[in-house]
Protein backbone atom coordinates (compact mmCIF):
# COMPACT_ATOMS: atom_id res chain seq x y z
CA UNK A 1 0.00 0.00 0.00
CA UNK A 2 2.73 2.47 0.97
CA UNK A 3 4.73 1.59 -2.13
CA UNK A 4 1.82 2.33 -4.46
CA UNK A 5 1.08 5.66 -2.72
CA UNK A 6 4.76 6.62 -2.91
CA UNK A 7 4.94 5.54 -6.54
CA UNK A 8 1.84 7.57 -7.37
CA UNK A 9 3.20 10.63 -5.54
CA UNK A 10 6.54 10.48 -7.37
CA UNK A 11 4.84 10.00 -10.74
CA UNK A 12 2.42 12.85 -10.06
CA UNK A 13 5.20 15.18 -8.90
CA UNK A 14 7.38 14.47 -11.92
CA UNK A 15 4.42 14.98 -14.27
CA UNK A 16 3.57 18.30 -12.66
CA UNK A 17 7.19 19.42 -12.89
CA UNK A 18 7.49 18.39 -16.54
CA UNK A 19 4.21 20.00 -17.54
CA UNK A 20 4.85 23.30 -15.77
CA UNK A 21 4.93 26.20 -18.20
CA UNK A 22 7.36 29.00 -17.40
CA UNK A 23 6.08 32.54 -17.18
CA UNK A 24 6.87 34.58 -20.27
CA UNK A 25 9.94 36.73 -19.72
CA UNK A 26 10.02 40.28 -20.95
CA UNK A 27 13.14 41.01 -22.91
CA UNK A 28 14.97 44.24 -22.41
CA UNK A 29 16.24 45.99 -25.52
CA UNK A 30 19.95 45.77 -26.28
CA UNK A 31 21.58 49.12 -27.00
CA UNK A 32 24.95 49.43 -28.71
CA UNK A 33 27.41 52.27 -28.42
CA UNK A 34 30.41 53.41 -30.43
CA UNK A 35 31.17 51.40 -33.53
CA UNK A 36 31.02 52.74 -37.08
CA UNK A 37 27.88 54.78 -36.33
CA UNK A 38 29.46 56.31 -33.17
CA UNK A 39 26.19 55.63 -31.31
CA UNK A 40 25.62 56.85 -27.75
CA UNK A 41 23.98 55.03 -24.84
CA UNK A 42 20.58 56.25 -23.60
CA UNK A 43 20.48 58.32 -20.41
CA UNK A 44 21.10 56.10 -17.38
CA UNK A 45 23.21 53.55 -19.28
CA UNK A 46 26.98 53.15 -19.60
CA UNK A 47 28.99 51.95 -22.58
CA UNK A 48 31.01 48.75 -22.15
CA UNK A 49 33.11 47.41 -24.93
CA UNK A 50 33.81 47.53 -27.80
CA UNK A 51 32.72 44.01 -28.58
CA UNK A 52 33.59 44.49 -32.25
CA UNK A 53 34.84 47.36 -34.36
CA UNK A 54 31.73 47.40 -36.57
CA UNK A 55 29.09 46.88 -33.88
CA UNK A 56 30.75 48.73 -31.02
CA UNK A 57 30.08 48.11 -27.34
CA UNK A 58 26.98 47.27 -25.36
CA UNK A 59 25.09 49.66 -23.09
CA UNK A 60 24.40 48.45 -19.55
CA UNK A 61 21.97 49.93 -17.06
CA UNK A 62 23.59 52.24 -14.52
CA UNK A 63 25.83 55.25 -14.91
CA UNK A 64 28.66 53.74 -12.84
CA UNK A 65 29.77 50.20 -12.31
CA UNK A 66 31.92 47.38 -13.57
CA UNK A 67 31.27 46.16 -17.07
CA UNK A 68 30.40 42.45 -17.22
CA UNK A 69 32.76 40.18 -19.12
Amino acid sequence: MKLSVLSFAITFASFMQASAMPNPQTTTPVYHCGGNANAKCPIGYRCCGPISVELGGTCYLGVRGICPL
